[in-house]
């Protein structure tokens, strides 16, 4: 992957441009990368403007005299690294040098300065507040929101929680007897019939309790219903989203209803 050079006569592919700089493909240089299908995938979301605007979520309060990483170059690296299969911040180091990844940041491969290392990113990682985390769960709403040119008739919110298992002194990263793991609990929710991302939220590694889930469905049913006033809005989860005080608010609201699993008990059965 090399910053375009008329010299070359090998087989090439013209990329995107970067800096107002042409992109060449390139099976004939000396340096190469095995994360090519990365650049698909930067295309999708150079389209989607997603991860640039998701950096906008992030309050930088760094003194911008000493930063030689944006925010959304950051995001960018970090996001790309995990698609990549590359979880860990101590992938950073490894990773900085490489030309699919400086390409997906946004930095031409050669002629600029490396990624961020380990340090910084988890920097980034700890720096990042809860009203940031709700902005960028406010942000994925109105994303999938915008996707539709014209207004639903119905839409499914699928609830799940999936353990998100770690090492480490990661806080609020608890023991989950269910999987056995130091986890995180993260919270997805997709449109049941498009397959669309709604939202999704991180949370401790803990099954999540009737009120807390009652509260988060009732406030994003509301956010949606001021978008959608006369959309169908079916919930459905397994037994874990089963909530009595969702359930309740649910009779009283219109075109609203719940599909959910409930857990067996002495007296279900």
């Amino acid at each position: 992957m090399i910053d375009k050079n008329p010299e070359i006569s090998a087989p090439k592919l013209n990329l995107f441009s970067i800096q107002g700089k042409d992109i060449e493909l390139s099976f004939s240089g000396d340096r190469i990368s095995s994360d090519g299908g990365l650049l698909l995938l930067r295309e999708v979301d150079n389209q989607l403007n997603l991860l640039s605007s998701a950096s906008k979520c992030i309050l930088d309060e760094r003194d911008k005299r000493y930063i030689d990483h944006s925010v959304k170059e950051l995001l960018k690296q970090r996001v790309f690294q995990i698609a990549a299969s590359y979880e860990d911040c101590n992938d950073c180091n490894d990773l900085r040098e490489d030309m699919i990844f400086k390409l997906c940041a946004g930095r031409l491969p050669q002629s600029e300065n490396d990624l961020a290392s380990q340090p910084t990113m988890s920097r980034l990682e700890n720096t990042v507040t809860k009203t940031d985390l709700f902005r960028l769960g406010k942000f994925l709403v109105d994303n999938f929101i915008n996707s539709y040119s014209t207004v639903p008739s119905v839409i499914i919110l699928d609830c799940d929680d999936t353990n998100n298992d770690i090492y480490g002194q990661q806080e609020l990263a608890l023991f989950n007897n269910f999987y056995n793991e130091h986890c995180y609990m993260p919270i997805h929710i997709y449109e049941g019939l498009s397959g669309k991302l709604v939202t999704t939220i991180l949370r401790p590694g803990r099954r999540n309790k009737q009120a807390n889930i009652a509260r988060l469905l009732q406030k994003l049913v509301l956010y949606l219903r001021v978008q959608w006033p006369k959309t169908k809005i079916i919930v459905r989860g397994d037994s874990h989203f089963a909530s009595q005080d969702f359930m309740d608010w649910t009779w009283i609201q219109p075109n609203l209803g719940f599909i959910t699993g409930l857990a067996g008990n002495a007296k279900l059965h």
